[in-house]
């Protein structure tokens, strides 16, 4: 298998001299406590009785110096996972570097299939080679990281005098675990096989740093994640919403309008006097518009005449109830408490499927 070069955390996979983002992982300002030495064991004179103490509050003794000091010491921000995109979430319990995503406009059928698709979509964009090692499982391939770092500090306390090679070579886990009820799904990364090293040895690196590499990845794929669903939302507006004809359990025909109650709700009362029904009554807590359609010419003209054409209905009055159904929203047409036939129905149903679309687009 081939070493990957990608980008980590805004840093070119090249090796790099001098300034670097090691710079920002290392202390700056004045160091003048690291040569602070022990202050020496107080003595008692010997007619002096010495205090009695406890040790609740004595510090024991440690052996320090082997700890980063100084200008050797990292500071790196620990990075925070961003649930940014609509529809995600972290538990405040989550101890994995992990997101739950659950479905919304612009996602499809499937939030699995679409988040999915996302991650793959990132690690494509970065360069990143993977196998699909289990169901909803991939594994990237070995990916190397090098960077020039000076010896006034080092990393994490192992720089020396002289300039030095470090190398961080690593894998991505990326596992998705989806919900039974298939209405959420959360997707976790794990950062394997990390080494450190530098000029030939291998030193060990804080777990911050592994949590960092993790949380850059899956950042970036919430990301996607967002952007995608925005982008769907935004031309399924520009497309307008569609209608379809389905049936009951019963049998009978029925209009989906292919959004949610809130916004399907107005939409059809400007739909239906678009096509020739005038709202005479409605009771939006029942979902129901109480119409009265007239063929045209034989009502009320408005001047130059009436601007929709002939439904091939009877005239008369009809209810146009509306019923949430997941994320559409159902409508049976009534008349005299009796649903319409399915002939209504299809007479109906390209001009009120039409204006749905035209006014969905304003």
């Amino acid at each position: 298998m081939k070493l990957s070069r990608l980008a980590w955390m805004g840093v070119a996979a090249v090796v790099v001299t001098g300034c670097s983002s090691v710079e920002k992982e290392r202390a700056s300002g004045g160091f003048e406590y690291i040569n602070i030495q022990p202050t020496a064991t107080l003595n008692i004179p010997e007619d002096l009785e010495d205090a009695k103490t406890g040790d609740q509050y004595r510090i024991p003794d440690t052996q320090i110096s082997p700890a980063p000091i100084g200008q050797r010491v990292n500071i790196t921000a620990p990075q925070q996972v961003r649930p940014i995109g609509l529809g995600s979430r972290v538990l405040e319990t989550e101890t994995e570097t992990r997101v739950y995503f659950d479905i919304v406009d612009g996602m499809g059928d499937s939030v699995t299939e679409f988040v999915s698709q996302a991650a793959k979509d990132v690690l494509e964009r970065r360069n990143i080679n993977w196998d699909e090692v289990g169901e909803n499982r991939w594994l990237t391939e070995p990916m190397a990281v090098q960077q020039g770092i000076d010896g006034e500090g080092g990393f994490l306390g192992f720089g020396g005098e002289s300039d030095k090679i470090r190398e961080r070579t690593f894998r991505y886990e990326v596992t998705q675990e989806t919900e039974n009820h298939q209405r959420s799904t959360a997707l976790r990364v794990n950062v394997n096989d990390f080494t450190q090293v530098i000029d030939g040895e291998q030193k060990k690196v804080a777990p911050l740093v592994v949590r960092n590499l993790e949380t850059d990845l899956l950042n970036a794929v919430i990301s996607e994640v967002n952007r995608k669903q925005q982008l769907a939302v935004v031309r399924e507006k520009a497309e307008g919403i569609d209608t379809r004809l389905s049936k009951t359990t019963e049998g009978h025909s029925v209009l989906i309008v292919e959004d949610d109650f809130e916004q399907a709700w107005p939409l059809v009362n400007l739909a239906l006097e678009d096509i020739g029904f005038e709202v005479e009554d409605l009771n939006r807590e029942a979902g129901t518009y109480f119409v009265e359609y007239s063929q045209p010419g034989s009502g009320f003209l408005f001047i130059g005449g009436d601007d929709y054409e002939a439904l091939g209905i009877a005239e008369g009055e009809y209810e146009f109830r509306l019923l949430e159904d997941g994320q559409n929203t159902s409508v049976t047409v009534y008349q005299d408490d009796e649903v319409v036939s399915d002939e209504w129905v299809n007479q109906v149903f390209e001009a009120f499927k039409n204006a749905v679309k035209q006014q969905s687009q304003l």
